[in-house]
């Protein structure tokens, strides 16, 4: 009695856990249809999901194919890279030797740096005097520069008169020649008593005499009378006493001034052994206050 008791409650207790399984079973089966339509719902979305993750794939698989194919290259490069690495690491080891010795240059040229800090501190210090030095130097060309402005507006001139001089050479050492022949001969006679005579004749040489011509300004004014027409006189009358005879007359004009003039020998008077010139010039004013004079 007591086993058929015992099977009795074994088979409830086995009814009892049957009949929970068959509940489990029958929820689980229910689940899985409520999952099981889900997934048939989310299924369009899931395979336009999938088309699309695809459609994305396959440019990145090409790209892979595209660099597995450029990787044969990569590593044949990578190779001749380590092939260069133990020149490279030489290099780096020269490098690192220099080291020293760079640092060491380094160190010089810094302990150079304050003496070229003083001497610069020196020049500034000194850059005023020197400027105001350059200041007056230029003053002093510029100064300079307007004489030699002057100066060469009178070189025609110069050299105009030096070209005259230069072809009156010969008849001036003529004439040199004739007086020195005079004081000779006076040398001779001295003690004949004839000394007066022949002295005389020598200062009245035409030369001794141009000078103090040609200082005469015939009562005209400086301003229209000017250095240069006195020039050009003053050659014009060397010219007609380097070969002078009664009646010669030798023309002057100043192209600056417009000033002209002429000198002319008018006579001619022997006194014992010296000659005497009568000399007369004529000089036409272009402009200023004696325009028109005209002396004689």
């Amino acid at each position: 009695m007591i086993v058929s008791g015992n099977m009795e409650k074994v088979l409830a207790g086995t009814r009892l856990v049957f009949a929970i399984a068959i509940m489990a079973l029958a929820w689980s089966i229910y689940s899985f249809t409520i999952e099981a339509r889900q997934v048939r719902i989310e299924l369009p979305s899931l395979l336009t999901q999938i088309d699309q993750t695809a459609q994305r794939i396959t440019p990145v698989i090409e790209e892979v194919q595209k660099i597995q194919a450029i990787i044969p290259s990569i590593l044949e490069q990578s190779a001749e890279y380590q092939k260069a690495i133990p020149e490279v690491l030489a290099r780096v080891d020269d490098i690192n030797n220099q080291i020293p010795s760079i640092i060491a240059e380094v160190e010089n040229v810094r302990d150079s740096i304050p003496p070229i800090l003083a001497e610069a501190q020196n020049w500034h210090r000194s850059l005023p005097s020197i400027l105001k030095q350059i200041d007056e130097t230029n003053q002093t060309i510029a100064q300079t520069n307007k004489q030699i402005a002057a100066t060469s507006k009178q070189i025609p001139a110069i050299l105009a008169e030096s070209e005259a001089v230069r072809k009156a050479m010969p008849e001036i050492i003529s004439q040199a020649e004739s007086l020195v022949q005079q004081a000779e001969q006076a040398g001779r006679e001295a003690s004949k008593g004839a000394v007066t005579g022949v002295i005389g004749g020598i200062l009245s040489s035409p030369f001794q005499l141009v000078d103090s011509l040609t200082s005469q300004t015939f009562g005209v004014k400086d301003e229209s009378y000017s250095d240069k027409d006195k020039t050009l006189h003053k050659n014009a009358v060397e010219k007609l006493m380097r070969s002078p005879k009664s009646g010669k007359s030798v023309p002057w004009k100043n192209t600056t001034s417009g000033n002209s003039g002429t000198v002319k020998i008018q006579s001619k008077e022997q006194k014992g052994s010296a000659t005497c010139y009568s000399i007369v010039s004529q000089l036409t004013i272009d402009k200023g206050p004696d325009q028109a004079h005209i002396a004689s």
